[in-house]
C-alpha cells in the first residue's frame, strides 16, 4: 500500500489515509499524481523542489494522535 499521494500540480504531499476531498485535489489530472511509500523521495520534494505537505493531512493526523 502506498503511504503518500503526490500532486505535481500544486507540488502537495498528501498522506494516502487521510486524504480526502478537502485536500482540493481533485481537479488535478491523472498524469500530474503520483503515489509512493518511499519518504526519502518526499523529503527530498519538500526540501529541494519546495513541495508542501497537506496541511488537511497534516493536522488530521495530529488530531488522532492526541
Amino acid at each position: 500500500m502506498m503511504q503518500y499521494f503526490i500532486d505535481h500540480n500544486k507540488k502537495s504531499i498528501h498522506q494516502q489515509k487521510f486524504a480526502g476531498d478537502r485536500c482540493g485535489f481533485v481537479g488535478t489530472s491523472i498524469e500530474s499524481r503520483e503515489f509512493t511509500n518511499c519518504p526519502n523521495y518526499v523529503d527530498l520534494l519538500v526540501k529541494e523542489q519546495k513541495y508542501k505537505r497537506c496541511a488537511h493531512c497534516e493536522s488530521f493526523q495530529t488530531t488522532l494522535s492526541s
